[in-house]
C-alpha cells in the first residue's frame, strides 16, 4: 500500500508543526500552533473549545499510527502516551469509533469484534440513521 501524500495547505502544514513541537516537548508552541488551526477552522469560542480535543486526539492518534507503521514503537509509544494524558476517554472511544468507522468504510468488513465495538458505541451515543445505514454496509467477518 502506498502511503498518500497529505495536501501542502495551511492546515496541513501547522498539523505537521503542532506535531513535531510535541515530539519535541515544547506544549506551549504545540499549544500556540493549535490555537492558530482553530482560529481558522471554528465560528465562535464555544466551538473552538470543543474542536480543540477533537483535533488534539485524532492528530495524536495519527502520529501513533504513522509511527508504529514506519516501525518507531518508541516514537508510537509516546504519542499514545501523551493521548492517553491528553485526551478524555469519551474522546479515546469517539476516535476509536471514527477509525473503526473509516477502515470498515474503505476495506467493506470488519472483524467481529471491532463491528460490534463501533456497532455498540453507536447505539450508546445516539448516531443517526445516516451513519447506522454506512455501517450496515459494513461486512462483519467472524
Amino acid at each position: 500500500m502506498t502511503k498518500q501524500q497529505l495536501p501542502d495547505t495551511f492546515e496541513t502544514r501547522l498539523a505537521k508543526a503542532i506535531l513535531e513541537a510535541l515530539k519535541a516537548g515544547d506544549v506551549e508552541q504545540a499549544k500556540k500552533l493549535e490555537d492558530d488551526l482553530l482560529a481558522e477552522a471554528a465560528d465562535g469560542p464555544e466551538e473552538r473549545e470543543s474542536l480543540r480535543s477533537q483535533l488534539r486526539a485524532a492528530m495524536l492518534f495519527r502520529a501513533q499510527i504513522d509511527a508504529s507503521a514506519a516501525g518507531d514503537t518508541e516514537t508510537a509509544a509516546l504519542f499514545q502516551t501523551i493521548l492517553t494524558q491528553t485526551c478524555s476517554d469519551t474522546e479515546i472511544r469517539m476516535l476509536m469509533a471514527a477509525a473503526l468507522l473509516h477502515t470498515g468504510l474503505a476495506v467493506g468488513e470488519l472483524g467481529a469484534d471491532d463491528h460490534d465495538l463501533l456497532t455498540q458505541h453507536l447505539a450508546e451515543n445516539g448516531a443517526g440513521a445516516d451513519v447506522q445505514n454506512l455501517v450496515a454496509g459494513i461486512r462483519r467477518v467472524p
